[in-house]
């Protein structure tokens, strides 16, 4: 009897049937109940976990709050990045000082911190130099200034992300009498000389006496909106024209500033120039002029011209007003480039024309945010002119004047810096 030969083939099928009937009720099983492949499905980074954001709001918006800005850009980035998540706690810098207090932890610390513009905590080793991350064409996209805020030495200790502008903002009926009109664009300090001398006086009712400023401005922490106007970089003091005026105006028997001026809180302020009109002039930021237009449509409102600050002999100008982010040392490298994702994020054209929604200006150059808007235009043209600060060099000179200007006011004796 012969053996029945099997051919290979025949042999393949019946093995391939076998496997088949045993490993396809599983595999259909398995894949008929996992949920079908999203193809706009972000792939999950290398690292996830919380991102922490100390912010100290050593700059305010000129409208609204920034938080809500910044939670909005949050969001994008964190769709951008699933399992990575941003948590932004909000410190005074007192409360920040609290922190710091004595031997802290690193564990205590927070991942990203606002950087300080007068004073700096944080010591400048526990930040990291971003420098490698940020090419040449990076830098020179942005503002000067704003680069200068983050720069020490050879390191780039943080990432500037918004700007802000002081300005005056004058009465219309303190242009009276003065070669000013509504259509004048610019103003000088003689101008400016002529307006709060002419505006300041007393007024008797009953047997009160009312006082009518011709100057007023406010101090916060970190804000000196009076530095941006007496500060001149390479000026004597004693040459120094805005700075000698100022000393006539708070120490003469006119009263053209009020007392304690340089103490005086904005809300103070606003309202000596905004609801009483007991003030001709207002220096301030943007925000100044968002307040005065709520006045307005609440209709309590003074009509007013807003004018950058004056050019003198070409001196640029000074600005304290530019908010900035650094980046403590980490230990993790795939979450420390989720980090500076973060940070460059912040510095993306339509992250940095947002800010116009909060009456901000950016810090890259060559965007215009307020082609429509002729006093916040005014203030965005005012800041290529900008590009003094409390930083690096000269933020001694900066903290002498300050130091003169709150000791009884404004004095021209000589202290060195003279």
């Amino acid at each position: 009897m012969k053996k029945c030969k099997v051919k290979p083939f025949a042999l393949f099928l019946v093995i391939f049937t076998l496997l088949f009937l045993i490993l396809f009720p599983s595999w259909f099983k398995e894949k008929s109940q996992s949920p079908p492949e999203d193809p706009f499905q972000v792939e999950k980074p290398k690292w996830t976990g919380v991102i922490t954001l100390w912010d100290i709001p050593y700059v305010r918006a000129g409208k609204g709050s920034y938080l809500g800005w910044l939670s909005s850009y949050i969001s994008s980035f964190e769709k951008r990045y699933p399992g990575v998540f941003i948590d932004v706690r909000s410190l005074s810098s007192e409360r920040l000082a609290m922190y710091l207090h004595g031997d802290t932890g690193r564990d205590v610390l927070p991942d990203l911190i606002s950087l300080g513009i007068y004073d700096q905590l944080l010591p400048e080793n526990d930040l990291v130099d971003l420098s490698s991350y940020f090419s040449e064409e990076d830098r020179t996209a942005l503002n000067k200034l704003a680069l200068q805020r983050v720069q020490s030495g050879s390191r780039l200790i943080g990432i500037p992300w918004m700007m802000g502008s002081y300005g005056f903002y004058i009465n219309l009926d303190a242009l009276q009498d003065t070669e000013l009109t509504e259509a004048d664009g610019s103003l000088s300090y003689y101008d400016l000389n002529a307006i709060v001398n002419k505006a300041a006086h007393q007024k008797k009712i009953g047997r009160r006496t009312i006082d009518y400023y011709g100057f007023c401005t406010y101090t916060g922490f970190h804000s000196k909106p009076l530095l941006g106007m007496i500060y001149k970089e390479g000026v004597k003091i004693k040459d120094n024209a805005s700075y000698l005026q100022l000393h006539e105006w708070m120490s003469g028997e006119l009263r053209i500033t009020p007392e304690h001026m340089i103490s005086m809180t904005y809300v103070n302020a606003f309202r000596l120039f905004g609801s009483e009109k007991r003030s001709a002039v207002l220096l301030g930021d943007s925000k100044v002029l968002f307040d005065l237009r709520n006045l307005e449509e609440a209709g309590k409102g003074v009509d007013f011209k807003f004018f950058p600050l004056p050019m003198q002999d070409e001196t640029a100008y000074y600005i304290d007003q530019i908010a900035a982010y650094s980046l403590l040392q980490q230990d993790n490298e795939s979450k420390k480039e989720l980090c500076i994702s973060f940070l460059k994020g912040l510095l993306q054209e339509d992250v940095q024309r947002s800010l116009s929604d909060i009456g901000m200006f950016s810090t890259c150059l060559g965007l215009d945010l307020y082609s429509e808007d002729n006093e916040m235009k005014q203030m965005e043209k005012s800041l290529n002119h900008m590009n003094t600060g409390p930083f690096g060099a000269n933020a001694a000179l900066a903290e002498y004047l300050w130091s003169d200007l709150s000791s009884e006011g404004p004095s021209i004796e000589s202290n060195g810096l003279d």
